[in-house]
């Protein structure tokens, strides 16, 4: 049997799993019916923002929580693949006027981080809303309302995502504990719901490591098992790959993944170390950093498996000691 993540198990799926207003569903619902998808999402971290993109595509298509994304009627663009305005007038141009594959529905272009991309690509953006909208649904999010040009503000529905409120990520705790049957006294909740910081796929991720040690928890414990990866782990790791000794480094992330780390945790630390870290020339995390978000956007997309994180680490390995 294939044991489900936490994350797998128990974020929304649907737009009505999401703790949003009513007035704010309605108004995505009605969207939906009238096949008028052209959105920008605006909220701080923490909100869902990505997490309600993949929900919003599936109620659009018709899909289960299980089925696959229909990944040829679907265009991703963000910050990470912008490699000049050419990019935006070459790629988009023959995805917008390919047909969609999905009868009675049409295409998607999601663009996460608008606010991020630059000024001219966002005027590429805006043209391309105004020739394709009758092929193409465009759907951003993005964290800065400021920094998107207002032409492209005046042509979307801006819809504003509010954080889970405490009483939510209570209840879906609660939820989770009992689901799991996890023995925690209620000191270590109430930590939980301090150093979740309103987040619930941080929730998420700390009750699946208590879990998964399968012990009563009490405070001293719940606060070493959701202590933060240590940063000499992943040194360690630079070191070994450097060296080209592989079977250490993966021994390294394996034994993080069997302290309570899930696959995704590991990659989140790590992405955050490597920006940080001055072991790494900014050549090297060039060619590292597109390399952690292609696992990232697998691994939000499938199923985490362990047995991805030897394959991962064999080719940052490569990328290290590529000259």
């Amino acid at each position: 049997m294939n044991h489900q993540t936490f994350i797998t198990k128990y974020k929304p799926y649907f737009v009505s799993d999401f703790s949003t207003d009513d007035n704010f569903r309605v108004v995505l619902r009605t969207l939906l019916e009238i096949d008028n998808l052209n959105v920008l999402f605006v909220g701080n971290t923490s909100t869902g923002k990505t997490t309600l993109l993949y929900a919003i595509i599936r109620e659009y298509y018709g899909l289960r929580a299980d089925e696959p994304m229909p990944e040829n009627n679907i265009l991703h663009v963000n910050n990470l693949k912008e490699q000049g305005i050419n990019y935006y007038r070459n790629e988009m141009k023959t995805f917008c006027r390919s047909s969609s594959n999905i009868f009675g529905k049409k295409k998607l272009i999601i663009v996460d981080d608008l606010d991020m991309i630059n000024e001219q690509s966002q005027q590429v953006f805006r043209n391309y809303i105004d020739k394709y909208q009758n092929n193409v649904n465009f759907i951003a999010v993005c964290t800065t309302i400021q920094k998107v040009i207002e032409s492209i503000q005046s042509r979307l529905h801006m819809l504003t995502l509010s954080p889970p409120s405490s009483e939510y990520i209570q209840i879906l705790m609660d939820k989770i504990v009992s689901q799991e049957q996890i023995v925690i006294d209620q000191e270590s909740r109430d930590y939980l719901l301090h150093i979740s910081k309103n987040s619930i796929r941080n929730l998420i991720q700390y009750l699946e490591k208590i879990y998964i040690v399968g012990e009563p928890i009490h405070l001293e414990l719940c606060r070493k098992i959701c202590s933060h990866i240590s940063s000499q782990k992943f040194e360690e790791t630079i070191h070994h790959l450097r060296n080209k000794e592989l079977k250490s480094a993966i021994d390294i992330w394996f034994e993080i993944h069997d302290y309570g780390y899930s696959v995704m945790d590991i990659l989140d630390y790590f992405f955050n170390f490597i920006k940080g870290t001055v072991l790494l020339t900014e050549d090297e995390k060039y060619r590292m950093i597109p390399v952690i978000c292609k696992y990232i956007t697998i691994f939000h997309n499938m199923h985490e498996d362990i047995i991805e994180l030897p394959l991962f680490l064999n080719t940052l390995c490569k990328v290290l000691n590529s000259h």
